[in-house]
């Protein structure tokens, strides 16, 4: 009989993006193997600590969320492990990034070494005065450099005009490094160009308006490197309703109608957007929606775990694979829960839905094999980019 450290029977896992019996075993942090169908009912399986999961869970890798903004790093995460995420790339306050200098991200670096409760790795910052040594941001092992373009992000946020973000493009394509950037469809193509010069990566964040999807689609269609991903409110909310209070005022993108963010759905559906950047309560809020649209929670562990994954260039997690990280999340997809406004580990995105309903309730999250506790000291691994 073969033994492993740990066992999961789940009667519905998320394995080769559909959902299906499995059984998973661990092994020093890592899946060790993956059994579907008929052969996860294999009696030779044993493990030291076996979990059996029953019909009301989904086991899904954990979430790997692409682009946080936190001011306080240890409640951010400690939340971000409530919802399923077991990995974010921190970007900062959103008024002021961490990563502007290569002092900057030594000071991140030693601020959340020990405060992290799941990994987190950072993204440098192009803003005005920094360009043209954005090179020594991605020697410090940020995982990209992102940057604004004028008229996008909250109000005070540092931004960049067209002219610096090409710039700024230009200074980390060419060294084949990834550029994240909050743009519209009047930038867009400029960026664009800049791809098809150097062959490099451009990720366009926070894609908030119908009028930037057939441009990311051309992209596409050319062989351009480039990828794409949205917010959960914009897949939530609409314009035409404002409940949520002051906060909903307070959010990045602003939310737009109800076309529009059917819109936004039909470019997950064909590809055209790859991932949903999240928040503590994303997967709630993307799964309430995503039911309703015929999706299910194999559609979700794609765009907010795989393919945001892939995106920041972490190959050793995202999936239920063998191989990979031992991260996943249980999810039970029936159940629902109330939020509630004295939540204070609330974030300003997730604060516009207090006192809805959402559907889908994370019952545990697990890094490399073990189950995180938020209340236990924090075990998170602070990341640099892979490859470096």
């Amino acid at each position: 009989m073969a033994q492993y450290e740990l066992l999961i029977h789940a009667r519905r896992a998320v394995v080769d993006d559909r959902i299906q019996q499995a059984a998973v075993t661990v092994d020093g942090g890592v899946i060790s193997s993956v059994r579907t169908g008929s052969a996860a009912r294999d009696i030779g399986l044993a493990g030291d600590h076996t979990i059996n999961l029953g019909d009301d869970v989904v086991l899904m890798p954990g979430l790997v969320d692409p682009h946080v903004s936190t001011e306080n790093v240890a409640v951010g995460t400690r939340s971000a492990a409530r919802g399923g995420i077991t990995s974010v790339i921190d970007y900062g306050n959103d008024g002021a990034p961490a990563a502007t200098s290569p002092e900057g991200v030594d000071r991140w670096r030693d601020e959340v070494t020990g405060e992290s409760t799941v990994d987190v790795g950072l993204w440098g910052a192009a803003v005005p005065g920094n360009l043209g040594r954005l090179g020594e941001l991605l020697d410090h092992g940020v995982f990209g450099v992102s940057a604004v373009a004028e008229g996008k992000g909250v109000a005070g946020a540092p931004t960049l005009g067209r002219a610096a973000l090409v710039e700024a493009a230009d200074e980390v394509l060419g060294r084949g490094a990834l550029f994240a950037v909050d743009a519209g469809a009047d930038v867009l193509p400029d960026l664009l160009e800049v791809v098809r010069r150097t062959s490099g990566r451009l990720h366009v964040r926070s894609v908030a308006h119908h009028e930037e999807l057939p441009i990311l689609a051309a992209a596409r269609e050319d062989g351009l490197d480039v990828t794409a991903s949205t917010n959960p409110h914009l897949l939530a909310l609409v314009s035409e309703i404002t409940h949520g209070g002051a906060a909903v005022a307070t959010l990045d993108p602003p939310i737009l109608d109800a076309a529009n963010r059917e819109l936004l759905w039909d470019a997950l559906r064909d590809g055209t957007i790859d991932a949903i950047a999240s928040a503590r309560l994303g997967l709630s809020v993307v799964w309430t929606e995503a039911r309703r649209r015929g999706f299910d929670l194999a559609d979700v562990a794609r765009w907010m775990s795989g393919r945001t994954a892939h995106i920041v260039g972490l190959a050793d997690r995202g999936e239920i694979r063998t191989g990979l990280r031992a991260d996943f999340t249980a999810v039970d997809d029936d159940d629902a829960f109330v939020v509630l406004p004295g939540d204070r580990e609330l974030g300003r995105s997730d604060s516009v839905y207090a006192q809805r309903a959402l559907a889908g309730v994370v019952r545990w999250t697990m890094r490399k094999g073990g189950l995180i506790d938020p209340r236990a000291l924090p075990i998170g691994t602070v990341l640099t980019r892979p490859g470096r």
